[in-house]
């Protein structure tokens, strides 16, 4: 399966987005927004995704896409500024719950046997690889969610 992996610099945006129920990648230069909208149309309703925050350098918030990215769309009442490629989510648990970059390379699969130096490298969590999924198996997404989502 295949995952795509969205950074936010702050928990306080990420609990924006899940309150929210909506994501969008930054503005930026026409030529690179031209390539995140060529790329926004891997991702389909249904896809798995995951929160990362740079500030607190942890993954948080597995969601599923329910709508596709909407390349004429802009949010400016979310965030601070403006925000493109608008998609909604459903968040599969909270900001609450976050796993450290470290602990994840040690624990997640995915990242212990990638020859990535860098978790951001291997999640495509770049600002030039957003909407670039990354495959991964159906174990190692149980162990996301598991680790994750919190039990009731």
């Amino acid at each position: 399966m295949k995952i795509f992996c969205f950074a936010s610099k702050s928990i306080t945006n990420i609990w924006a987005g899940i309150g929210a129920g909506l994501w969008a990648v930054s503005e930026t230069s026409e030529s690179d927004m031209k390539a995140r909208v060529k790329k926004s149309k891997r991702m389909k309703v249904g896809s798995a995704g995951l929160l990362y925050c740079t500030e607190t350098h942890s993954f948080t918030t597995p969601f599923l896409v329910y709508s596709s990215p909407d390349e004429n769309d802009r949010v400016t009442n979310v965030w601070g500024g403006e925000w493109r490629l608008p998609f909604h989510i459903h968040p599969l648990g909270t900001p609450d719950k976050q796993v450290h970059k470290d602990e994840a390379m040690k624990n997640w699969p995915i990242l212990a046997a990638s020859q990535q130096a860098s978790v951001s490298a291997a999640m495509n969590i770049t600002g030039t690889t957003v909407f670039v999924p990354t495959e991964i198996s159906s174990q190692d997404w149980e162990i996301i969610l598991n680790a994750l989502i919190a039990k009731a």
